[in-house]
């Protein structure tokens, strides 16, 4: 079959008709003409519309309106003919509102662009078009005949563009957030699909979205949490405060979803708020995450204070029997009859009695510091005397081991910090205590002080032994662990670095070390500096009182030289007093028996028991049950008289004397 030839093709009538061809059509061509004309239109996915300004009456056609409503009709009321255009965005409804005036009372054509939110909250651009026509040359009023569509792809580029607060939001969209815009003028918000997804909906629940949603969303926010986030936005409209709250939600299916709202202000030239365009975000999972781990946290910790109760327990238990096992051996070690082998295995026995003791003490440390029975006594002190007085303490070891230990404060001899002053001791002591166990020979040790930034105050210890390996570094502080060193000779715990770094940072403090491998090792703590106490600011406006001491027999059981030597220096001038020493528990009570002192002052370093059971056995004794036990620093138990503090100063010591000595001079030795 042959193709119609293009003379064929010349003589078929063109379907469009001029406006010069409308009269010598007949009704059916006509009717024919307007169907064609409607169906070319409604295939571009346009809406055709018309609407009477007189009477109200509207009419809408096209698929383009099912994007807003099920009904065309309502869909056109919203974008157009109603009174409040709840589907156009707030910005644009008074330019269609002047519009649709103008058109409704001269006539004319027109042709608009404007935003709108479709049902599932997203911001779209429609092209409104048109004219208005007169019915029956007037007499039956203008009606408006036009048609809209979907300009969004064109438009959107050039409108984001030109914001640059929304392109980051747009961005966000694609990381599954929901983004949001809430109006303050006409107080309405449209949600994107997004956030009604956060909810359990596929679509907005809501027919008319900005005027319906932010009440719906009101209404899924649990009751406690109400008040907090509508403060947030508060705060953030009227004090410019940042938007960051988090809060719950009602799940469609009852749950609860965790949210985190963010946004930000738009203001417009006189600096008025406008709006609020915002980005909400599920978090939930990692709320839930998060909840788990504050219960394991809070397990771990349960967990963590059942240990340091049955270590602190344990502890308690063992050095009972330990005592014993140290004052029995002592008293048999004073038996004449022993040949020199059964002499030296109680001599190694009494060793091996008093490391325990000593490990059984550490552990019962950190147990106290584990389950915070242990309270710093926070006070302003200056560290340099403090640590004058460790290296008065630590220099018969130094001597022992042939180091030198020097002390340089460097000027800062009348420095402050906040600290307490046994537990700063303490700490001072196992770190240069270490510095000089584990030096080499003929080494040194150099104590000083150097300030450092933001006003806080160094303490260096260092030392010239064989220093530390960088791949131990992170085993330094940890309890029992002596790194290698538990092969020498050396005794030790391996608690003492341990228990320094929970006490400094228990004060505040920050301890941390240098160390480069048989070089050396550099130690620190810091503490804030702080003003010197008011109290010492002010000149005494009397002359200090002198003190007395009252006549009595003192024993002091202490097997340091330097502690002796103290006491003694405090006696001095003291005829009255006659002071009397033992080096252990055991000659304690030999002299106890034997002279009968009035007071006894126990140093709780001192071998052999502890001040609880001196002072047990002294009390149960009748030949020394009135004799007055003092214990000094901190002692655990009870049984004793009265405690000093460790340093005590003669004013102290006076209080007690005076308290327990007798009225009248005992006679004699």
């Amino acid at each position: 079959m042959s193709e119609p030839s293009l003379t064929e093709h010349r003589h078929l009538p063109l379907q469009l008709i001029a406006p010069d061809e409308l009269d010598g059509l007949g009704p059916e061509q006509l009717a024919r003409q307007v169907t064609c004309l409607q169906s070319l239109l409604l295939d571009l996915d346009c809406g055709l519309w018309e609407w009477h300004p007189g009477s109200g009456r509207q009419r809408a056609q096209g698929a383009l309106w099912s994007a807003f409503a099920e009904d065309s009709q309502a869909a056109l009321t919203g974008l157009w003919t109603g009174d409040d255009l709840c589907f156009v965005h707030s910005d644009d409804r008074d330019k269609l509102l002047a519009l649709r005036h103008r058109c409704g009372s001269r006539g004319g054509a027109f042709d608009t662009t404007f935003r709108a939110y479709d049902s599932n909250g997203q911001l779209c651009w429609l092209r409104l078009w048109g004219r208005s026509v007169a019915v029956d040359g007037g007499s039956g009023g203008n009606i408006v005949i036009g048609s809209c569509a979907d300009y969004t792809d064109s438009m959107s580029a050039r409108y984001l563009s030109s914001l640059p607060g929304e392109r980051p939001l747009q961005t966000l969209a694609g990381v599954s957030d929901g983004l949001w815009e809430w109006d303050l003028r006409a107080d309405e918000v449209v949600l994107d699909g997004a956030c009604w997804a956060m909810l359990g909906y596929e679509q907005s629940p809501v027919d008319t979205i900005a005027r319906a949603a932010l009440a719906h969303w009101k209404s899924r926010i649990l009751p406690e949490d109400f008040s907090r986030a509508e403060q947030a936005f508060k705060d953030h409209v009227r004090e410019q405060l940042p938007l960051d709250v988090e809060f719950r939600l009602w799940h469609r299916d009852g749950g609860i979803v965790w949210v985190r709202c963010r946004g930000q202000a738009q203001r417009n030239s006189r600096g008025i708020p406008v709006r609020v365009l915002g980005l909400l975000q599920d978090i939930t999972g990692s709320r839930e995450a998060l909840l788990r781990a504050e219960r394991e946290l809070k397990q771990q910790r349960q967990e963590n204070a059942n240990r340091a109760d049955l270590l602190f327990s344990l502890s308690h238990e063992l050095r009972t029997p330990l005592n014993a096992i140290l004052g029995y051996s002592q008293m048999v070690e004073l038996d004449q009859s022993l040949n020199p082998v059964q002499r030296q295995r109680l001599v190694e026995i009494r060793r091996a009695g008093q490391h325990l003791l000593h490990l059984v003490g550490d552990v019962l440390e950190l147990a106290r510091i584990d389950s915070h029975r242990l309270a710093p006594s926070m006070e302003p002190i200056q560290p340099a005397a403090l640590v004058a007085d460790c290296k008065r303490l630590l220099e018969p070891l130094a001597e022992t081991r042939r180091v030198s230990l020097i002390f340089e404060p460097l000027g800062w001899e009348s420095a402050y910090i906040c600290a307490d002053p046994v537990r700063f001791k303490q700490v001072v002591l196992n770190l240069a205590g270490n510095a000089v166990k584990y030096n080499r020979e003929n080494g040194r040790v150099v104590i000083n002080f150097a300030p450092q930034a933001e006003g806080w105050l160094r303490l260096s210890i260092l030392d010239t032994g064989r220093g530390i390996a960088e791949e131990k570094r992170a085993e330094v502080f940890e309890p029992f662990n002596r790194l290698g060193a538990e092969k020498g000779q050396i005794e030790g715990t391996g608690v003492g670095l341990a228990i320094a770094k929970r006490l400094t940072e228990a004060m505040g403090g920050r301890i941390d070390f240098d160390s480069h491998e048989d070089q050396g090792s550099i130690f620190w703590i810091e503490f804030p500096l702080i003003d010197a106490p008011a109290e010492l600011m002010q000149l005494s406006a009397q002359p200090n009182t002198p003190v007395r001491l009252p006549p009595c027999r003192l024993l002091q059981i202490d097997n340091r030289p330097t502690g002796i030597n103290r006491l003694k220096s405090m006696l001095n001038g003291a005829a009255q007093v006659q002071h009397l020493i033992a080096e252990d528990a055991v000659e304690a009570i030999f002299t106890a028996r034997t002279l009968r002192p009035d007071i006894v002052l126990f140093d709780p370093a001192a071998p052999g028991m502890s001040a609880t059971d001196l002072a047990r056995i002294l009390k149960e004794d009748p030949l020394t049950a009135e004799i007055r036990v003092v214990a000094i620093g901190e002692c655990s138990g009870g049984g004793f008289d009265a405690t000093l503090p460790e340093g005590f100063e003669l004013a102290q010591l006076s209080q007690v004397m005076d308290r327990f000595a007798p009225s009248v001079t005992p006679a004699g030795d």
